[in-house]
């Protein structure tokens, strides 16, 4: 999976210089996600869009037999899109004058990702009490210290095991490269890793919404489950989005994010944790230039989570009007047009996120790192579904 950065914010590279050559990429992103998903009142010789058209389309004897039992909707067709141009009508690399548009786009899953925290006020936060907490903080110590004890065992290089047990425990690609610096890993080592969770993680997101629906999960349950159990931020938005369309408070995606934001909240204490690992267990001499753990952090920590707490701060102040939390007032106007909004910035995001799945590079993801992902990977996802079921009495929903 190609990992490119939107450059720097200055000069050339600044984003604002970028814009115009973005136009191009985003304007295929448009088209492609309005023929997806179409627009209010769109009618355009009776095709009204794929996703329209698939719920009324009779296939094996059943109308919407393609949203009933497969359940694809706009959100899983964009990010199918995506790979199509990559891997199929691009052979594999996006265009120079397609390449800024698509970057552009996944920009926007974090954007989208900042506008969630809309759904929510502290008050409700509050109310996830300490189960939540003490399920996210469970599953990452469990995941890091399976991760390198799998390392020791199957002799994985100090630096490499270092930046998976952080990818594999808290939310992938983040947590890979706040990581890397601290375990002196290599740009080569990163990339494998990411390569490796990610590839984990699209199988998940295309599964994990037909086994929610096969096994009757409610929204709250299946958002404990993703938001546990899915490796990376953005395909636990796929995910939730895939299971449930509605952006909303008590929906897929608004439980499955703030499980899944708390999780990313740990990166410090977990990057800390494998800092003192490595070095603790580090023998040979290293001329690597070390920064401090706060330096790291720094540089390193998400953005779009401090965003989301701030966008959570303003709701909560009644910035935007009434939420439409359960048990207060139904949702205000401007809530409601940024949820609608939402919805569009998400599909955008997932297509861009679509076109950077490379096939072939994640084909040649292999070895002991990506037998100890899929070992982690899967433990954490089937342990993710057993423990909600067990504690679904004791969900909170906000």
């Amino acid at each position: 999976m190609s990992v490119q950065a939107m450059g720097s914010a200055s000069g050339k590279d600044s984003f604002l210089a970028r814009l115009p050559g973005a136009i191009p990429g985003l304007a295929l992103i448009v088209i492609t996600l309005v023929i997806i998903k179409g627009y209010p009142g769109m009618d355009i010789f009776g095709f009204k869009g794929i996703e329209a058209w698939m719920k009324t389309a009779v296939l094996f004897g059943t109308k919407g037999w393609l949203v009933q039992v497969t359940h694809l909707n706009y959100i899983l067709l964009g990010i199918l899109a995506g790979m199509l141009y990559r891997n199929v009508i691009f052979s594999g690399t996006i265009p120079a004058v397609l390449s800024d548009g698509f970057k552009l786009a996944r920009l926007m899953i974090k954007t989208g990702i900042i506008m969630l925290g809309s759904l929510y006020t502290v008050q409700a936060i509050v109310q996830l009490g300490s189960m939540a907490i003490f399920l996210i903080g469970g599953f990452v110590v469990m995941t890091i210290v399976m991760v390198l004890w799998l390392g020791k065992v199957m002799g994985l290089d100090r630096s490499m095991t270092g930046v998976l047990a952080n990818a594999l425990s808290i939310c992938g690609v983040s947590a890979a490269v706040a990581t890397s610096p601290a375990v002196e890993a290599k740009g080569a080592q990163v990339a494998y890793a990411i390569a490796t969770i990610l590839g984990f993680g699209i199988l998940t997101m295309f599964i994990s919404p037909f086994i929610g629906h096969a096994l009757g999960l409610t929204d709250l349950q299946y958002g404990a489950w993703v938001g546990t159990g899915i490796l990376n931020s953005g395909q636990v938005l796929a995910a939730c989005l895939a299971f449930n369309p509605n952006v909303a408070p008590g929906t897929a995606v608004s439980v499955g994010e703030i499980w899944n934001i708390m999780r990313v909240i740990s990166i410090p204490f977990a990057v800390f944790a494998v800092t003192v690992w490595y070095w603790a267990g580090q023998t040979s001499g290293t001329s690597a230039q070390k920064k401090s753990l706060g330096t790291l952090l720094v540089e390193k920590f998400p953005v779009f989570v401090l965003g989301f707490m701030a966008m959570v701060l303003l709701t909560s102040f009644g910035a935007f009007g009434d939420a439409g939390i359960k048990g207060g007032p139904p949702a205000s106007a401007t809530i409601k047009m940024l949820r609608d909004v939402m919805q569009w910035v998400f599909g955008f995001g997932l297509v861009g996120l679509g076109a950077y799945i490379d096939i072939k590079e994640l084909a040649r993801a292999g070895g002991t790192p990506l037998k100890i992902g899929l070992l982690v990977g899967v433990t954490k996802y089937v342990l993710a579904l057993v423990v909600v079921f067990l504690i679904k009495d004791y969900l909170v929903a906000i």
